[in-house]
């Protein structure tokens, strides 16, 4: 039996909206649900701890935590030295909560993994400027690069499909696929606000399943 995914990335809740969410699961009607990382812009937030709070209890009353997959992005445990706002997460039993499986996660032929591979705030900013360098040459470069080295970072058969986010970036190359972004307010990349759903069967892709869809 074909069940469905709805995956988003890059939130950055508040800026992404919870409301916006729900009319997306409304529409979809997914049996699970994805978070890809970046779930949250702390910078908006005084207190860290109240915003995971906010945002996830907020969330699990739209649709139910325990049946999603919870990744964190570098914008997310940036602050999860603090044990409080780690721990948020796991108190609502994502079923990828143990080990390391916020950052990287397999599951069939599927693997999730938000795409930031920058060991630093500096090497980020040097990524950002390589982001709009190489978009003015063909927007798709950037894409490519992060899922190679992403594939490669992480041993991923070229068989394999990936899922990130990171980029802000919503699009489909062969078996690399991203997944958008709900942030309006920074988007490097066109017709990038939006989401993506997934038909599969025990955790395997089905062939020609994997649509993005754009919000207006």
């Amino acid at each position: 039996m074909e069940k469905k995914m709805l995956i988003f990335s890059d939130i950055h809740y508040p800026i992404g909206t919870l409301s916006t969410i729900k009319k997306a699961i409304a529409k979809e009607k997914p049996s699970t649900l994805v978070l890809l990382g970046d779930n949250i812009e702390l910078s908006m937030f005084n207190d860290h701890f109240k915003a995971y709070r906010e945002f996830f209890s907020g969330l699990d009353e739209i649709f139910p935590i325990k049946r999603s997959i919870i990744m964190l992005g570098d914008n997310d445990y940036q602050y999860a030295s603090d044990f409080r706002v780690s721990e948020v997460v796991k108190s609502y039993s994502p079923i990828n909560s143990r080990g390391d499986y916020f950052k990287f996660f397999k599951i069939g032929d599927m693997n999730f993994f938000h795409g930031n591979l920058e060991k630093s705030e500096i090497i980020e900013k040097i990524g950002y400027f390589y982001v709009k360098t190489a978009n003015k040459i063909n927007y798709r470069i950037a894409p490519a690069m992060l899922a190679f080295l992403s594939r490669l970072y992480f041993g991923v058969k070229q068989s394999d499909y990936m899922f990130l986010g990171h980029l802000h970036y919503l699009g489909i190359s062969k078996n690399n696929v991203f997944c958008g972004t709900l942030n309006h307010k920074f988007m490097p990349f066109p017709n990038s606000l939006g989401y993506v759903t997934l038909l599969h069967n025990d955790f395997k892709v089905v062939s020609a399943s994997i649509k993005t869809k754009h919000l207006q």
